[in-house]
């Protein structure tokens, strides 16, 4: 753990460091000039938790920040794995191929012509493909 690892958005309100089987409270502004007075501060793992800081052992720290980054991985991941298909996109597919219906009876359901279903159709296709030959 090196300090500038640790990225705060805001200043804590209150750092909790571990003395004497407890924890002492010191104000943020105490705790960054006790860090830089001594490498025994330096050396200290903390986690942010509800507005503070708080030390930590080392297995609780490590645990905290794999379970952070597997949040973020996730979150990541389901941004940039949206849906492939549209809620309308889904429904003309559905109509289509599920329901067996025409291009022209979808697009009465729709209220729209036969030939702009067929184009959304089309576009559809492109992008299943397309999906399909870069994951394949």
């Amino acid at each position: 753990f090196r300090w500038e690892v640790l990225t705060v958005k805001y200043a804590p309100r209150k750092v909790y460091i571990k003395e004497s089987g407890g924890y002492m409270e010191l104000s943020y502004t105490d705790f960054c000039r006790r860090r830089q007075a001594g490498q025994s501060y330096m050396d200290k793992l903390l986690i942010p938790v509800q507005g503070c800081l708080l030390e930590v052992m080392r297995e609780q720290y490590t645990e905290f920040y794999k379970e952070k980054e597997r949040w973020h991985y996730l979150k990541k991941m389901d941004t940039n794995h949206k849906p492939f298909l549209s809620d309308g996109e889904q429904a003309l597919i559905q109509a289509i191929f599920f329901e067996e219906l025409s291009e022209r009876e979808v697009g009465l359901r729709l209220g729209i012509t036969q030939s702009v279903v067929n184009k959304r159709k089309a576009k559809i296709l492109a992008k299943l493909r397309k999906i399909i030959e870069n994951k394949i």
